[in-house]
């Protein structure tokens, strides 16, 4: 059981509410390096903490690998293959692509403009799994040793 389940049933055995069921959804990635992983994640999940709950984290240009605190950086981008199952693209990530296409300032920096969007390019920190069967290109995965210091003093 994922964090997030815990947390559900802990809180109905409190009173707070009564507890969902725990609905599984099954979405695939398919890797840069062109292997595949199918994974079963609890629906509502977003693209981006789906896979980073199953080890495969997603690049998204930030120090640690995590989404932006807003939701409009642009850089956890990905291609739908096949969209069974995930939410409609809303306004709001639809502006957040656009501007990074744009090279719009974002958190107080200047960035460098991103290729246009396609029609299935979605962010994956905003692509939520509603149901089975989403099938999902990675363009580039988050290296840990990106931020790694130097094993030698200086």
């Amino acid at each position: 059981m994922t964090p997030f389940g815990l947390r559900k049933r802990l809180k109905s055995k409190m009173g707070f509410r009564e507890a969902e069921p725990v609905v599984l959804c099954d979405v695939t990635y398919l890797l840069p390096d062109g292997s595949e992983r199918r994974l079963d994640v609890e629906q509502h999940y977003s693209l981006l903490m789906a896979a980073d709950a199953n080890g495969i984290t997603i690049s998204t240009g930030r120090r640690a690998g995590g989404t932006c605190p807003d939701g409009r950086c642009g850089l956890c981008r990905v291609e739908i293959l096949d969209p069974s199952g995930l939410s409609e693209m809303s306004e709001f990530e639809a502006q957040a692509m656009d501007d990074h296409t744009a090279g719009t300032e974002h958190e107080g920096r200047s960035r460098e403009p991103a290729p246009p969007r396609g029609p299935n390019t979605r962010l994956g920190c905003h692509a939520k799994l509603r149901g089975p069967g989403a099938r999902v290109q990675i363009a580039e995965l988050f290296e840990m040793e990106s931020i790694r210091g130097s094993d030698t003093p200086d």
